[in-house]
């Protein structure tokens, strides 16, 4: 059980952390400035700066709630894939035990604000807000040209990431492990039952960009 809060406790803090520091060190006022000036007048961009500072503290608060949300979406689609495939077992693992395997992978996604910040603050050190948003660190995307692409493809595409296999595989490595069966089939299974989830989320961002465009 301590381990257990150990894990969240760890996961929440690392997520936290990486949060701050791009916020503090990378998202700059004079960056803000320099990104908006064209766009808005000065006093607009002043009041936009002033309203992030007074609400950045929601943004930290709703991390360990976005980190719990995904953890538990995850868990979800493998609960119901585990059972479709494994529905003659006597013994069913609980969805804690999923809920556990999902919050493992979670450190692999914590990672990518570190590489993200790191890209930033050592490499591209001469950058745009819309920089910060297309980058998507060690993925597909960063090879191609921005500018030909609709801006309902730039998400699916920052998808395809190194980041996202190494998720897939802990995974599959977590299922693996509890239900002590074999490899392939805990591949098989997560293909289908997270695969499934992530198409569906990557339809439903898709949809609502289209239509807020």
């Amino acid at each position: 059980m301590k381990n257990k809060y150990l894990i969240i406790f760890a996961l929440f803090f690392l997520a936290f952390f990486s949060s701050y520091i791009f916020n503090k060190v990378i998202v700059t006022d004079n960056l803000i400035y320099s990104s908006l000036s064209e766009q808005l007048v000065q006093e607009q961009v002043e009041k936009l700066i002033e309203g992030q500072k007074k609400w950045a503290w929601l943004g930290y608060t709703i991390i360990p709630l976005i980190v719990l949300l995904r953890s538990s979406l995850v868990a979800l689609c493998l609960s119901v894939g585990n059972f479709f495939y494994n529905m003659d077992e006597i013994e069913i693992p609980k969805f804690k035990d999923f809920f556990r395997i999902a919050l493992l992978g979670e450190f692999v996604l914590v990672l990518v604000g570190y590489f993200k910040f790191g890209y930033f603050y050592f490499i591209k050190t001469d950058f745009t807000l819309e920089d910060l948003q297309q980058y998507y660190p060690l993925s597909y995307i960063n090879f191609l040209e921005l500018e030909n692409l609709e801006l309902w493809l730039i998400y699916p595409l920052q998808t395809i990431n190194l980041f996202e296999v190494t998720y897939f595989f802990v995974l599959v490595y977590g299922l693996h492990k509890l239900l002590k069966n074999k490899y392939w089939k805990s591949f098989e299974m997560v293909a289908v039952s997270y695969g499934t989830g992530l198409v569906i989320w990557l339809g439903l961002v898709m949809f609502l960009t289209l239509n807020m465009t």
